[in-house]
């Protein structure tokens, strides 16, 4: 008995037909000159800031500047003065860092804020208490001295406050002085009640009756205006 053979079936593989390549386009951006140059500009810009920056912070130097506010005739302390580097100015004349313990103990001629250069024309060796002076300590309560603060340096009228309205009257049938003119040396601490002790500086003159106001308690303070 014969056996005939067919043909062989086709592979699967022959059947399926064959991937189709994927072609990507490429895509094509549109340049924009005006970002370009804005960009350029920016990069310019910014170059320019770094040298200028690189330039302003190369020279610079240390000197002395103020910490806290410190009132006018106040003896300066390390507290007070910080270190600070600053552009050099031909205008400014600031007080160099290397100098810095030079100027503690001295006294502050004006008021000095915090922050602010200090210079020399704002600062003295000299004692504020002069040549015919005198210091005298006079006690003031709360009524007998102004709410607003008083700092060395400044300028007062003690005016006498007696308790007996003819006390300040001359024997003679004269009227004795009821002002004397001072500068605040220190201003002290106030106690339990309110009442505390101001230094004055004033004149020898004046001395001997300033000390017997306060011991009578007939002393009040009067600030007299800046510039007077």
């Amino acid at each position: 008995m014969s056996t005939t053979t067919g043909p062989a079936p086709e592979s699967t593989d022959q059947q399926r037909p064959a991937p189709k390549s994927i072609v990507r386009q490429p895509v094509v951006r549109r340049r924009r000159p005006g970002f370009i140059a804005m960009a350029v500009a920016l990069i310019a810009v910014g170059v320019g800031a770094n040298a200028w920056l690189y330039m302003a912070t190369g020279d610079r130097e240390p000197v002395v500047a103020i910490a806290h506010d410190v009132p006018m005739g106040a003896q300066l302390t390390a507290d007070d003065l910080v270190e600070a580097r600053i552009a050099t100015d031909p205008v400014l004349h600031p007080v160099p860092a290397s100098q810095i313990k030079k100027v503690i103990g001295k006294r502050t001629t004006v008021g000095l804020t915090k922050g602010s250069l200090l210079t020399s024309q704002a600062i003295s060796d000299q004692p504020l208490i002069k040549q015919g002076q005198e210091l005298v300590g006079v006690s003031l309560s709360t009524a007998q001295i102004p709410a607003s603060t008083v700092s060395p340096g400044q300028k007062v009228n003690v005016v006498h406050t007696p308790k007996n309205n003819g006390a300040d009257s001359d024997p003679a049938g004269g009227s004795k002085d009821t002002t004397v003119h001072a500068v605040v040396i220190e201003v002290g601490k106030a106690d339990n009640s309110g009442d505390r002790v101001v230094d004055l500086a004033v004149s020898a003159l004046d001395g001997a009756t300033l000390a017997q106001w306060s011991a009578n308690g007939e002393a009040s303070l009067v600030v007299v205006p800046t510039g007077n």
